[in-house]
Formats: structure tokens, sequence, C-alpha cells
């Protein structure tokens, strides 16, 4: 069933109908709104991922004409995921620094492997805004560039430009600290 067809399901009356649209959605906007480590981690995912719903639940009329919604989810929990992050760079960015979350031991090779993907996180996460959002929507989300268009407004070439500069930088430092 479309989701189209399912939010009309739901402006009817039909509960289940939106059961249906959390099922297909949740897990996937969960794994995109935790790769913007906001506040607590999981926690402050689920936190978004709710109010992502919630605003679906008021603006479902208006969209009922939408064959597709992701695009529309994907676009409210980014705008989200961004806003949590303004709010706590200017409440305490240097508390946030400081906090060290504790990692069981673990073998090396592991530990190592934690070491790269924490370098390569904290690197992705360390370009401009619109190249980091376009590399994890395209990589770690696997959309298309028309789907990266629609979440976050930009253009297509644009994204391409985006997604190329991107990944030069992002290259670009990890052969500096040695990664690459």
């Amino acid at each position: 069933m479309t989701d189209r067809e399912l939010l009309s399901r739901y402006l009817k009356g039909d509960v289940s109908a939106f059961e249906a649209l959390l099922d297909r959605y949740e897990k996937p906007l969960l794994r995109f709104a935790s790769r913007y480590r906001v506040g607590n981690g999981a926690d402050r995912a689920r936190d978004i991922v709710q109010e992502v719903f919630l605003k679906l639940l008021s603006k479902a009329g208006g969209l009922r004409n939408q064959e597709n919604l992701s695009p529309w989810l994907y676009r409210v929990a980014r705008n989200m995921a961004i806003d949590e992050k303004r709010r706590e760079s200017r409440m305490d960015k240097y508390q946030r620094a400081a906090a060290v979350p504790e990692i069981e031991p673990a073998p090396v090779s592991q530990a190592e492997r934690q070491e790269i993907a924490q370098i390569i996180n904290r690197k992705l996460h360390g370009l401009p805004p619109n190249q980091r959002d376009v590399l994890i929507l395209k990589i770690q989300e696997g959309k298309s560039y028309r789907e990266i268009s629609q979440i976050t407004g930009l253009t297509t070439s644009n994204i391409g430009y985006l997604i190329h500069h991107g990944l030069k930088r992002l290259s670009g430092e990890l052969r500096k600290v040695g990664v690459i």
C-alpha cells in the first residue's frame, strides 16, 4: 500500500494505517536521526522521530496527496536534528567535548576498527553542513540524488557537486591523520 493510500485511510479514521506508516519509517528515521549525534544519543534520536510523527499527525491533511512521504519525513527529521545541534552548541559546547563515554575493552582489531570509525565520523561531522548532510544521506542512508534533493531542497546538480567536494575534502582529512 502506498503512503498516500495509508494516509488517506488514516484520515478516514483507520488508526492501523498510521501504525503501518510508523512501522515503515520509524527504524530508518531513528538510524538517520542518531547519526546527527544530538543530545544523549539514541534517546534524543527517538525523541526527534517521535516529534516527526507528531508533526505528521498535525500536517496529515495537507500531505494526503503525496505519493511518497519519505522525503518529507527525512527533511523534518533533518531540520529537527540540526535545530537540536544548534541548541546544544549554544548551551555548552565545551561540556559536550569533555564528556567521554565509557567503552568496554575490546580486542585490538575491534578497537582499531572503532577508532578508525570514530575518526571518520569526526572528520565527516567536521565538513560544512551541506556536504556532511548529503554524504550521510547518500552513503549511510543509500538515498538517490532525487531523494536527497527532495529532503534538502537542493538541486541534484548541487548535490553531485557537494558529494564530490565533500568526499575530496574528507579523503584529504583522512590522509592527514593516516587513516588512508
